[in-house]
């Protein structure tokens, strides 16, 4: 049966996708060290998507191949050392030729490519791979994998496309701000020479100077810039349009004394740029201009950053509006202390509207649109706006008949008290849990009544054959001389069957009590608990010849009545089935770390064996696997071994083989005083 937890996993996975691009992308904007923040995304994306690789390959020059700077799970001396061809063959060089993301289900069956050995040599079988920045101009591979056969979805793959854009806006940026800081260097250095941008025009002569910087930037003969010409030549490398605009400023500038613009030239190369010119005006005693001397600077890349922007804004629009899940961006109030705390919405996407149902809330508080929105959601964003640290709550919408899983995180600056909810539609998953907790209580209450029933049963069985075994005695006492064969053959056969019926009830007994007559749980020594168990079998084993070898047990906590019960029965059955050689048992006991809260107990033989079509059936009630073998049982010793191991938060499973021998393995809470 599925558990609740694993209900609508697929939108769990998503949300934690989600949530791992933004811790991905914050963690972009904080650092300046790119090697780092590449493992980091490697580590992310395998963890993620639970794969065993991750990589980031960069493009060397030339293109012919790519190198592993970064990456988890190869061995080791291959991050920082290895290339890998970008040839056609090989699915780094398919990669960096494709617009959409390339999933491979199964390498050894993939059509496209073959390679590179890289991933044939660490048996990659499945794995998504996305250029770092575009087609046109790749910076790069970043690619995940997996040894196992996997079929990607299409969320997976663009979470993978969505981590390696993080990579190529950080790159894009330290590449920029190395620019920057040469360009600053350089400007520094020109300043000093006085020879940096400036420009001077004699308004009443009309002539226009400036420094070599703007002739370089026009495009012009530095000559004729120095010398001076009409302020018309300096404006022929500007476009009609904002030629336009500049004359206005200018003709504003003579009245107000300020000019300021912003326009495009081509330069020499025939490329456009974005300049942007401040001056002043001078004027002579008249209050006539006599001359404007100002600065030129080249605005360009910062054109290009807001253009970024804007385009990344678009996507993130898109985005906003497109996505199913509902989202709002809160801001937190200005309110006198002795007010309750509120939020103003400050933008929400249509998914949201149509899940609460509420339209038009853009500028107002929450208490204005919701009048009866519980304390708690308010002190929730309190908390995220205060501690920086995301909150995820269910709520539920009573009106609608919805049951929204929120996730509240913080957005915008540090000096910012926003927040982001996204929402998500649970109520068919939170239905299902609610039947599935009904369906469950029906159980319990199902398994009280059997277990009443099956006590009942059996002790009220007890008496009436308390009756046929003693009639049974009576007539095998007083008729005894008077019997033939056949008669004591089948008086024989009379007495053994209620023999077996009342072992039968006996262990229909013991197996209904466990859960009502079993004692508290407390701290058990299994060595002790074993020995009892031997003393009483000693008889036994001296019969069949039989052998005990035993480990050290633990101390663990349970029953110890009960405990002795799964020990007793299990090394009985060991004798019991040890074939034609006298029964060799093995006790061990095993823990895979000191802060694993289970113990592993096994016991091991060289017996008949179990078939493994019915390792499964051997723990129900009445099941004996060798019935009509010869041997006795009643077939519900090791449901009773499974009951008491259950009731102990534990399980019980067989590994055996005909003619191999059997182990039988069960789990046991660790006591929380020992090692």
């Amino acid at each position: 049966m599925e558990s609740p937890s694993s209900i609508d996993s697929g939108v769990q996975d998503r949300i934690r996708q989600q949530e791992v691009i933004a811790e991905l992308g914050q963690r972009a904007l904080e650092t300046n060290d790119l090697d780092q923040l590449m493992h980091d995304v490697s580590v992310a994306v395998a963890e993620t998507l639970d794969n065993e690789y991750c990589k980031v390959l960069e493009r060397l020059p030339g293109g012919d191949e790519v190198f592993l700077r970064q990456g988890i799970g190869w061995r080791d001396g291959l991050v920082g050392s290895a290339t890998v061809p970008t040839d056609l063959d090989s699915q780094a060089g398919y990669t960096l030729i494709s617009e959409e993301p390339v999933i491979v289900d199964d390498l050894r069956e993939e059509e496209r490519f073959s390679g590179p050995e890289l991933l044939t040599n660490h048996d990659v079988v499945s794995g998504i791979s996305v250029v770092i920045g575009s087609v046109e101009g790749p910076w790069g591979v970043l690619g995940t994998h997996a040894t196992d056969r996997r079929e990607f979805t299409t969320h997976e793959a663009n979470f993978v496309q969505s981590a390696a854009n993080i990579l190529a806006a950080a790159i894009e940026r330290a590449s920029k701000e190395d620019q920057l800081r040469e360009r600053e260097a350089q400007l520094s250095v020109a300043t000093d020479a006085a020879s940096i941008g400036l420009w001077l025009w004699d308004i009443r002569e009309n002539v226009f100077t400036a420094d070599e910087f703007l002739a370089e930037s026009y495009g012009m003969e530095p000559e004729l810039v120095t010398t001076g010409a009409p302020i018309e030549a300096f404006f022929d490398p500007v476009p009609g349009e904002d030629k336009d605009e500049i004359w206005e400023q200018l003709d504003r500038a003579l009245e107000t004394g300020v000019f300021s613009a912003e326009y495009r030239v081509e330069n020499a190369d025939g490329d456009l740029m974005w300049m942007v010119s401040r001056g002043e005006v001078e004027y002579d005693a008249s209050g006539d201009p006599v001359r404007m001397h100002g600065a030129v600077t080249d605005i360009t890349e910062r054109k290009q950053r807001e253009q970024q922007l804007r385009e990344r804004e678009e996507r993130y629009r898109d985005l906003f509006t497109s996505m199913s899940e509902g989202y709002c961006v809160i801001e937190r109030v200005d309110t006198p202390p002795e007010e309750p705390i509120d939020f103003r919405y400050i933008e929400a996407n249509p998914a949201f509207e149509e899940h609460t149902g509420l339209t038009g809330i853009v500028g107002k508080t929450i208490r204005e649109v919701v009048p009866g929105e519980r304390q708690e959601w308010f002190e929730t964003y309190d908390t995220v706006v205060e501690t920086g640290e995301p909150v995820r709550f269910e709520r539920e919408l009573v009106t609608r008949g919805l049951v929204l899983e929120c996730y509240a995180f913080p957005v915008g600056g540090e000096t910012d008290a926003q927040v982001g909810v996204l929402f998500t539609d649970v109520t068919e998953r939170v239905e299902r849990e609610r039947r599935l907790e009904e369906l469950i209580e029906r159980l319990e209450t199902s398994n009280e009544r059997l277990e009443q029933f099956a006590y009942a049963a059996s002790h009220d069985l007890q008496e009436p054959l308390r009756m046929v075994s003693s009639y049974l005695q009576l007539i095998e006492r007083r008729y005894e001389d008077d019997l033939d064969e056949d008669g004591e053959e089948f008086l024989a056969y009379a007495v053994d069957g209620a023999d077996r019926m009342r072992e039968m009830i006996d262990g229909l007994l013991e197996y209904s009590r466990v859960e009502t007559e079993g004692a508290p749980l407390e701290p058990v020594d299994l060595n002790a608990v074993l020995e009892d168990v031997l003393d009483d079998l000693q008889l036994r084993f001296e019969e069949s010849g039989g052998e005990v070898t035993t480990e050290s047990l633990p101390t663990v906590e349970g029953d110890s009545g009960q405990l002795r019960q799964v020990f007793q029965n299990l090394l009985d059955n060991a004798i019991e089935y040890s074939g034609d050689g006298p029964p060799r048992i093995r006790v061990s006991a095993e823990r895979r770390s000191e802060t694993d809260p289970e113990w592993e107990i096994s016991v091991s033989d060289d017996g008949v064996g179990i078939d493994p079509e019915y390792s499964d059936q051997i723990f129900d009630v009445f099941q004996s696997y060798h019935e009509g073998e010869g041997y006795n049982g009643t077939g519900i010793g090791l449901a009773i071994c499974e009951r008491i191991i259950e009731r102990h938060g534990g399980e019980i499973r067989v590994t055996s083989e005909p003619g191999e021998g059997s182990t039988f393995t069960f789990t046991l809470p660790a006591a929380s005083d020992s090692d």
